[in-house]
């Protein structure tokens, strides 16, 4: 909970400096619940691809996109219920307000070489190179 206490920190800050300041635990709740579905989406390739792939497709087409209006709404909901994310922003300003961006930026960028990884191997699979 922590860790995702901290994207949101960072992701709410970055929200503010971009422009959306009107919105932005809307934004930052958003930009979590889009990185969770990609990892979702790895997750979920690795093992239709490599592991199972004779597997049937034991849920619907519109799975990703279900799943990730949910989560977006709890997500949302988790922060802006009682004035949580005003809480977490300042109990944590000190903490984590300075060049602590590390984890912000290997969150989404980890789920991104994952998926492109694991696309450029099947597309070698499929092709016979490999």
């Amino acid at each position: 909970m922590r860790f995702i206490n901290y994207l949101f920190f960072k992701y709410y800050n970055w929200a503010i400096k971009v422009g959306n300041g009107d919105m932005p635990t809307f934004a930052s709740a958003s930009c979590i619940a889009l990185f969770i579905m990609l990892y979702l989406a790895d997750i979920l390739m690795v093992f239709f691809f490599f592991i199972s792939p004779q597997t049937p497709l034991f849920f619907g087409k519109y799975f990703l996109g279900i799943f990730g209006i949910i989560m977006m709404i709890v997500i949302y909901v988790m922060f802006a219920v009682k004035g949580r994310d005003k809480r977490i922003m300042e109990t944590h300003k000190e903490e984590w307000t300075g060049k602590k961006n590390l984890g912000a930026i290997l969150f989404p960028l980890i789920a991104f070489i994952w998926f492109v990884i694991v696309l450029f191997l099947k597309a070698m699979i499929n092709s016979g190179k490999i």
